[in-house]
């Protein structure tokens, strides 16, 4: 497909608006002589290869404008086998340009005696005309091209990471994940609520992934990551020119680029107010504009957003805008923090232990009562996320089938409710003593090397080896 039929559609409407304010059909075609657009008499000739090829041939080859005064005489028409029934009487052309070469023309036709008057009148001035309207359909064409790059780009990263997946069979869970799957086939704006970490992206990707929209890539924005000085710009696109450092021929938003899909915003709550109230605008008229643009333009688009903070406290401080919340949160779906729901961790540590043991090569059969139950007991502030790097940071470390108490960083044990549930006070300071010796004492220790930590500890030698055999750390 060549560049003008990959927005063919937008050309067609670019066609019929010159033509309209010209008064003059207008038809374009690509380097393949294929017709792209057209009004009036081409309009249904769109998509087929055109018959004039001479002429527009010299146009593709040269990149020079040229024009038709007179069907009948000019020698570009001799030859044509459609020259005894055209109803052409004259034709000004130009050339589309990409990257320095020619990928197409767009031509005024003159149908009619005082069309045919008026173009060889203000010939130069058409031409002119034509040569802004060229740089124009340019300019699409290097964002449709970077529109095309950046999906390809988010493709590949999709590939890895496709599809979605919750674990547990809690019920707070079950009755977000029934919501999100009821929700999904509208269009209505989503707004996912709960604390970092407990599975809001997930739960916007199911959401899309079960809409009409999923054969498109979903886009998403971290509004926390972001600049504020940037985050416009992000969202919405520029025009080439609009601030020091614009690159050439502007650059697409993240908006524009979720035309037809869903655009995903995190942590919106971390939006400045200047960029809430174009948000704002956007929503409610679907049509956006770039920075330093004036053209409005039409976006088909559903949003989900998220958040971990309280965005009806920070409405009423003036952080947060109202009238954008209430534009936001038409379907609220709460995501319950992962102390809320502790009867899925024995599901989410079964299920990572296989995870990491195919990704890092290791055979961890499973954890101890006694780990699993200290797991369960701790409140785990950094929810999903936090556990999945624990089971990460295990996987790396335990050389054992089963992951032991002694295994656990320190602190969570040691925040855990119930950690030493049913222990006696001899049993927890022996394996405080192992995790305190086993963190100081160095692989392949020196007799040196434990001579030192033996006056560290301020104990004898003869009692550290005693308590590194009985810890089985010798």
């Amino acid at each position: 497909m060549t560049a003008l039929m990959k927005i063919q559609t937008f050309i067609q409407a670019y066609a019929q608006a010159i033509s309209s304010i010209l008064e003059s059909d207008v038809t374009v075609v690509d380097n393949e002589l294929i017709r792209v657009a057209g009004t009036g008499n081409y309009a249904a000739e769109v998509g087929t290869t055109i018959a004039h090829a001479k002429f527009f041939n010299r146009i593709l080859e040269t990149g020079e404008s040229g024009i038709i005064t007179n069907v009948e005489q000019d020698p570009n028409c001799i030859d044509c086998e459609k020259r005894a029934f055209c109803k052409e009487l004259a034709d000004l052309a130009y050339p589309i340009f990409k990257n320095g070469a020619v990928v197409g023309v767009i031509s005024i036709v003159a149908f009619e005696e005082k069309q045919r008057e008026n173009l060889l009148k203000n010939r130069a001035k058409l031409e002119e005309f034509l040569k802004y309207m060229t740089m124009l359909l340019e300019s699409k064409l290097y964002t449709a091209e970077a529109r095309d790059r950046l999906e390809q780009q988010l493709q590949v990263v999709n590939d890895d990471k496709k599809g979605w997946s919750f674990v547990g069979k809690s019920k707070k869970m079950q009755e977000a994940i029934a919501i999100g799957r009821k929700v999904a086939k509208s269009d209505s704006t989503v707004f996912l609520r709960g604390e970092s970490g407990t599975g809001k992206e997930i739960m916007a990707k199911m959401i899309h992934d079960l809409s009409q929209r999923r054969d498109k890539l979903m886009i998403s924005i971290n509004c926390a990551a972001i600049p504020e000085n940037l985050v416009e710009s992000e969202l919405f696109g520029y025009e080439e020119g609009a601030f020091t450092g614009a690159k050439k021929k502007g650059a697409i938003g993240k908006f524009e680029l979720a035309d037809k899909s869903t655009i995903f915003l995190d942590e919106i709550g971390d939006m400045p107010l200047h960029v809430q109230t174009k948000l704002l605008r956007v929503l409610q008229e679907r049509k956006l504009e770039r920075i330093g643009g004036h053209k409005p333009i039409p976006i088909d688009i559903r949003v989900i957003c998220a958040t971990n903070k309280d965005i009806e406290q920070m409405v009423k401080e003036g952080t947060f805008r109202e009238d954008l919340y209430y534009r936001l949160n038409i379907i609220p779906i709460e995501l319950p923090p992962l102390r809320k729901r502790k009867e899925d961790i024995p599901a989410l540590v079964e299920y990572y232990i296989p995870y990491y043991n195919q990704k890092l090569n290791k055979h961890i059969q499973g954890v101890s009562t006694e780990v699993l139950q200290t797991m369960v007991n701790y409140n785990w502030p950094g929810n999903v996320r936090e556990l999945k790097n624990i089971v990460e940071y295990l996987s790396n470390i335990v050389e054992e089938d089963e992951v032991q108490l002694s295994d656990l960083p320190d602190h969570i044990v040691l925040r855990s409710a119930k950690g030493y549930d049913a222990w006696s006070l001899e049993k927890i300071m022996e394996e405080y003593e192992k995790r305190v010796l086993s963190n100081m004492l160095k692989e392949e220790t020196s007799l040196e090397d434990k001579e030192r930590l033996a006056d560290t500890l301020q104990i004898s030698r003869a009692t550290l080896y005693r308590k590194l055999k009985k810890h089985h750390l010798l």
